[in-house]
């Protein structure tokens, strides 16, 4: 599960935001948003999928999670989630 790879607080919540697939259909890119128990947003997550398309990635999975101003405190490539 993707929780699995992320740090979350147990209330955290994930909110679909956006899908959308660049690079010329090599690569989909999910992205969540990390909504708080008092309804705060806190990040966002990032799961880039079809890694393995290209030959500097040799998995299948980019899991990335950032603050609401840009900092990176997760960066995760996986092969199965």
């Amino acid at each position: 599960m993707l929780r699995d790879y992320l740090k979350l607080d147990a209330d955290d919540q994930l909110q679909q935001q956006v899908t959308h697939v660049k690079n010329r259909g090599q690569e989909q890119i999910s992205e969540w948003l990390i909504v708080g128990k008092d309804g705060e947003r806190k990040g966002l997550v990032s799961l880039f999928d079809k890694m393995s398309t290209r030959r500097s990635y040799p998995v299948n999975y980019r899991i990335t999670q950032t603050d609401m101003g840009g900092k990176v405190i997760v960066d995760k490539l996986t092969e199965t989630i």
